[in-house]
């Protein structure tokens, strides 16, 4: 009787530390499961950053000037939380904002609007300005300047279907570096102060 009593209790105990394997299994698994989203978007970025390495090594305003070993950009891995949905507040047209170049000249800009949003918890907030081709054009700095990325900041490139009312989609993955960080004989932008970042954008296109 005894020894079935101990049976039965060995049996149930290992018949629930299986259960319990299980569930925890699953659950691992699921987490380290790459979500379909997550797929289809990294997919995107590494397709994005295909076509600006071909155009970087073809086109001939290209900046590279050893075209023949260019081999390709350099790029941060690929993080989802650096897509954020930022508030859009709209300026009134008409209005111009003078931008430094790189060259010592300067060059007026009609800003679009102010983007405010959180990375980290930290409140983040980028001035957007009009630019050709139905896109709007953001150069920042923040704190990989001068150690990862180029010293004098990055840029993105944000297509107006990226607006939905009073939000934009910003997607600092798809960040780059000036044309000036490649060959000094080229003349860009210098991010105005307002959109210097107090947090390290660990996304996009980086010196090496």
């Amino acid at each position: 009787m005894f020894k079935n009593k101990f049976f039965l209790f060995t049996f149930g105990i290992a018949i629930l530390a299986m259960v319990v394997s299980m569930i925890i299994g699953a659950d691992s698994t699921q987490s380290e499961a790459p979500k379909a989203e997550d797929t289809a978007y990294a997919t995107d970025i590494k397709n994005f950053r295909s076509d600006k390495d071909t155009s970087m090594k073809n086109a001939k305003d290209s900046p590279i000037e050893d075209k023949a070993n260019f081999k390709g950009l350099y790029y941060f891995e690929i993080d989802p939380k650096f897509k954020v949905i930022a508030l859009l507040d709209r300026f009134k047209t008409g209005q111009k904002f003078t931008v430094s170049m790189s060259g010592g000249e300067t060059e007026e800009y009609e800003p679009f609007g102010n983007a405010t949003f959180e990375i980290d918890g930290q409140k983040c907030a980028l001035k957007l300005f009009k630019s050709e081709n139905n896109l709007l054009f953001v150069p920042f700095k923040d704190k990989t300047n001068g150690t990862e990325t180029y010293g004098g900041g990055r840029y993105l490139d944000v297509e107006m279907t990226a607006i939905n009312g009073t939000e934009i989609e910003l997607d600092f993955n798809k960040s780059y570096l000036p044309f000036c960080a490649y060959n000094h004989s080229f003349t860009c932008p210098v991010p105005p102060a307002e959109n210097t970042l107090q947090i390290a954008i660990k996304a996009g296109e980086k010196t090496k």
